[in-house]
C-alpha cells in the first residue's frame, strides 16, 4: 500500500480483481472512508462483469443516472460508460450530480482500456480547493448562491427524455417535484429547469465545509474555442443546453471562474490508466475530470449510496469514523 498525493494505492499482483476485492472490501472500503480515493491496481479482470463482481463485493447498490447532464451508455446492471464527449475535448472537475437535489456518495471507475496517450481522471480534494479559492469569490457566490439552468431538447445537447429517462412528461414533472426543481415546458417540445442552490456543502462524515457545486463545468467559459459564442448565437443567452448563474439570475464574471478553475488544476491529482484498474472515491471529497486522449479509451462507471440535498440538512455532521454503506435515502445503514 502506498499514497499518491492522497490516493492510497494497493497493488492486486495479478489476482482476479473480484477476488481481490472480496477479499480485502473491509479494508478498502475503510481506506474510502479515511482518505475518500483508493486506486486497486496490477489486477485481472473479465471486462465489465469483473468489474460488477468487485462492485457487490464492496457493497455498492448501483444508482440508476437521472436527471442527467451528459451523454452515457449502460453496459451492465448499474455500469455506465463515461461520459462520450470526443477525445479532443477536457472534462473540467466536478462532483458527480453536485448541480442535482440528490447524488451518489461513492463512484467506482474502471478502465477497461486505457488511452494510447493521455485520457486520465484527475481528481481533486474539494475542501483543498475551497481553500484555495480567493475570498471575495467564495463571499460572492456563498452569499447570492448559484442557479442552474438547463435546456432540453433544442437539438444541442440532451432531449429530455434521455436526461430524465422516460417519455412521460408527467414522470418529469412528479421528479421536478419531488426533487425541488423548477420545470417549464416550452415551444418544439422543450422543457427548461431551473435549480438553486448552494456553492458550499459540508461533508455528512467529515464535517469539512467543501466546494460542492458545477460552476466550472456548466459555466459558458469552460465551452471549448468559439462554441460558446457559436451557440449563444443559435441559441440566444437563456437557451444553452446548460449554464449557472449566480442566485438572482445574475451573469457570474469569467474572471471568477478562472479563479476556481485555477485553484482545481493546482492540486489535481492524475496518474495513468492500467488495463483493469480500479478507483474508487468519496464524491464529496474528491471532485473527477477527464484529459483529452488519442486512442481506444474505454473508463466505465458506476454509483452507489445516494444523499440528498434533505440529508445533509438533517444529518448530525462528522457522526461516522469509518465507512457504512447508505440507504437508498443517504440514510446510515447499520
Amino acid at each position: 500500500m502506498k499514497d499518491l498525493n492522497g490516493i492510497i494505492v494497493i497493488e492486486a499482483d495479478g489476482a482476479e480483481l473480484g477476488t481481490f476485492v472480496h477479499r480485502h472490501a473491509p479494508a478498502l472500503n475503510e481506506a474510502v472512508a479515511t482518505a475518500g480515493a483508493v486506486l486497486v491496481t496490477g489486477a485481472e479482470a473479465e471486462g465489465v462483469g469483473g468489474f460488477q463482481g468487485a462492485l457487490d463485493a464492496l457493497g455498492f447498490r448501483p444508482l440508476a443516472y437521472t436527471e442527467r447532464s451528459t451523454p452515457r451508455s449502460e453496459v451492465g446492471d448499474g455500469v455506465f460508460t463515461s461520459t462520450e464527449y470526443p477525445a479532443r475535448e477536457v472534462i473540467p472537475q466536478h462532483c458527480e450530480s453536485s448541480y442535482a437535489g440528490a447524488w451518489p456518495g461513492r463512484l467506482a471507475f474502471y478502465c477497461a482500456t486505457p488511452a494510447r496517450t493521455g485520457g486520465a481522471t484527475p481528481i481533486t480534494d474539494v475542501a483543498r480547493v475551497l481553500q484555495e479559492i480567493p475570498a471575495e469569490v467564495v463571499d460572492a457566490v456563498g452569499t447570492r448562491g448559484l442557479r442552474y439552468v438547463r435546456n432540453y431538447g433544442s437539438g444541442v445537447g440532451l432531449d429530455w427524455r434521455e436526461a430524465f429517462q422516460t417519455d412521460s412528461r408527467e414522470e418529469v414533472e412528479a421528479f421536478c417535484v419531488a426533487g425541488g426543481l423548477q420545470w417549464q415546458w416550452l415551444d418544439d417540445d422543450r422543457l427548461r429547469t431551473v435549480r438553486n442552490a448552494p456553492a458550499t456543502a459540508v461533508h455528512p462524515r467529515t464535517g469539512r465545509r467543501i466546494w460542492f457545486n458545477h460552476l466550472v463545468l456548466f459555466h459558458q467559459s469552460s465551452l471549448p474555442g468559439t462554441l460558446r459564442t457559436d451557440l449563444v448565437g443559435l441559441l440566444g443567452e437563456d437557451a444553452l443546453p446548460n449554464d449557472v448563474l449566480f442566485g438572482d439570475g445574475s451573469p457570474i464574471p469569467d474572471d471568477m471562474v478562472a479563479a476556481v478553475r485555477s485553484a482545481f488544476e493546482r492540486h489535481a491529482v492524475r496518474f495513468d490508466w492500467r488495463r483493469h484498474d480500479l478507483m474508487m472515491i468519496d464524491n464529496m471529497r474528491w471532485s473527477h475530470g477527464r484529459e483529452a486522449f488519442t486512442g481506444e479509451r474505454r473508463v466505465l462507471v458506476s454509483m452507489s449510496d445516494l444523499i440528498s440535498r434533505a440529508d445533509l440538512a438533517t444529518a448530525p455532521a462528522g457522526r461516522q469514523s469509518s465507512y457504512a454503506p447508505l440507504t437508498a435515502s443517504g440514510k446510515t445503514s447499520q
